[in-house]
């Protein structure tokens, strides 16, 4: 058997150019790490030119706040950056980049320039590498205030990996998608590309009209059929545009999907979506959208790939159903909160930022000036409600104009239950599947209740399989219970089928109903209290009349009367 050699330590240029096989896959991974790096440095204006499809030349200027010339060295080798500097950066990364890697990596396998001048200073500096080897000393150069980096010959030195490159025409395909994804994230920037002598894009800063610059990338086709969307749920918002089903293609090159400004194919985000258009799309085609999730930092690890695409949820589940709730409500023509909030979606201590209990300091303070400081109802329109307060947990305080009422919620969501379920039960009641199977320990009598009753289970929405004798396992759940706790409400739900025999399946959604209504997760805001009120006072006003009663001047005074 052949001994292996000894151990020793890699030389800088080669662990560089191992490096470089995560970070540089080809042209455009060069661009995107530099485009990136023009953003973290607060560029308002970012100028890209490419020759011969990235292989010949990638050069990136930008007015960002550039390069301190004691540092420009140190920015072209290994795990430096100015980005983070401890480890509890990690948890609130706000900038594209932080590893410290790209730049190194880059200057490993291409002749590589970077030229840059902060504010203030008489002059920008430059140095050059040459496979990571520098070239000479940093030197005195002209430039303005920002920095250019310009990077030639890409993989001169490793052959093998060049000889991996496509066509011109292929890169330079690869090059304008990369451009195009930066450029969609941030329209308060300018961008321009040249590719040659031809000039591709020119787009001015356009914070104001964002929909010129989405035209332009993705086509007036696209914005033609697209519906703008924006809706928020415990801090975190979606926004974005979301094309007609109509509008479906046969490939994913208009899929546009950012998480806090960054451009991430993510597996959650991906299955959420196909959850979204499951039904209203045929097989092979797919949908075409441009979406912006913003989140607390805290709340996502983008510390988990080299390339960043990737990304883990701290609340996987409450990210997914979110994505699902919104873009479903967006193709049924909902377009924002402020129209129509977000319903709850999770259990109680899953929402971030959420605690069980009163109401937070800001939405006690609308509670306040919805009170005191009503808005006027126009004169030729029913006055709408407005969700003022919850009383006790289970009783909501609306106003209506000048007028007030008091809903019984427990049985005011027990006949909303009962209505959504009842009228789909025909074309069949809508339902979604659960991102984890939820298992369910069943009693003594449970299995024989479930098995009896599996038919009136299906036909209410539910997916139920019994995995043992004492355990079953929900798969799908009516869409009618979401923001219902499952795992509670389907033990109180078989107890309940024990002690009664029912006659048909209305006395089965009834019951359902009933007993969903006593599990709604958590202590709502005051954002999805408004959206429950918008459902119930879309019921015919005999059955509202069974949960919501007028407080009149007349009985107001009748509470103190007594005191007097």
């Amino acid at each position: 058997m052949t001994d292996l050699p000894r151990v020793h330590r890699l030389s800088p240029r080669l662990a560089n150019q191992i490096a470089a096989g995560e970070v540089v896959e080809r042209p455009a991974s060069v661009l995107k790490e530099l485009l990136e790096n023009s953003l973290d440095a607060g560029a308002t204006r970012i100028q890209v030119e490419i020759e011969g499809g990235g292989s010949r030349l990638i050069r990136v200027v930008d007015d960002g706040c550039g390069i301190h010339r004691d540092d420009l060295e140190l920015a072209l080798s290994r795990h430096a950056t100015s980005k983070i500097d401890r480890l509890a950066d990690l948890e609130r990364l706000a900038s594209m980049g932080f590893r410290g890697e790209a730049l190194a990596s880059i200057a490993s396998v291409s002749r590589c320039r970077l030229i840059s001048r902060r504010r203030g200073e008489e002059s920008g500096w430059a140095i050059e590498l040459s496979g990571s080897e520098r070239q000479g000393d940093v030197l005195p150069h002209a430039h303005p205030q920002g920095t250019t980096v310009e990077v030639r010959d890409l993989f001169f030195n490793t052959p093998a990996r060049r000889r991996f490159l496509r066509s011109e025409r292929t890169e330079q395909g690869h090059l304008e998608a990369v451009f195009k994804r930066i450029a969609m994230s941030r329209f308060e920037i300018a961008f321009s590309l040249r590719c040659g002598q031809r000039s591709v894009f020119r787009l001015p800063a356009s914070p104001e009209g964002r929909e010129q610059r989405v035209g332009k990338l993705c086509g007036k086709a696209f914005l033609h059929h697209a519906r703008y969307l924006e809706f928020e749920l415990s801090g975190m918002r979606l926004w974005g545009w979301l094309a007609e089903p109509e509008f479906a293609r046969s490939q994913t090159d208009l899929q546009y999907f950012y998480l806090n400004g960054r451009t991430i194919r993510d597996r959650l985000v991906n299955h959420a979506i196909r959850q979204s258009f499951q039904e209203c799309l045929y097989p092979g085609r797919h949908p075409a959208f441009v979406l912006f999730l913003e989140m607390p930092p805290e709340q996502v690890d983008v510390n988990v790939h080299p390339t960043k695409h990737e990304v883990r949820f701290r609340e996987a589940r409450l990210v997914h159903d979110f994505l699902v709730s919104s873009l479903q409500r967006a193709l049924n023509g909902e377009r924002m909160t402020e129209e129509s909030p977000l319903p709850p979606l999770v259990p109680a201590g899953v929402r971030p930022g959420s605690s069980p209990g009163a109401l937070g300091v800001s939405e006690q303070i609308a509670a306040y000036r919805e009170l005191h400081e009503p808005a006027e109802p126009a004169a030729d329109t029913p006055a709408e409600g407005r969700a003022v307060a919850l009383l006790s947990r289970c009783h909501l305080l609306a106003r209506y104009g000048e007028a007030y009422r008091l809903l019984d919620l427990h049985r005011g969501r027990q006949r909303l239950f009962e209505h959504l379920l009842d009228r789909n039960r025909e074309e069949g009641i809508p339902s979604r599947p659960l991102l984890l199977p939820l298992q369910i320990a069943l009693g003594e009598r449970d299995g024989e209740v479930l098995d009896g009753c599996q038919e009136w289970f299906a036909g209410a929405g539910f997916e139920v399989d019994r995995i043992g004798p004492a355990a079953a396992l929900i798969r799908r759940a009516p869409s009618a219970l979401q923001g219902c706790d499952l795992e509670a409400l389907f033990p109180a739900l078989l107890s309940a089928l024990r002690e009664r025999e029912l006659a048909h399946e209305g006395e089965f959604v009834a019951l359902l109903a009933g007993q969903a209504a006593r599990f709604i997760a958590g202590t709502p805001s005051l954002d999805q209290l408004q959206s429950l009120l918008r459902q119930l006072d879309a019921l015919p006003e005999g059955v509202r009349k069974e949960f919501e009663a007028p407080l009149t001047e007349a009985a107001l005074e009748g509470l103190f009367s007594a005191c007097r």
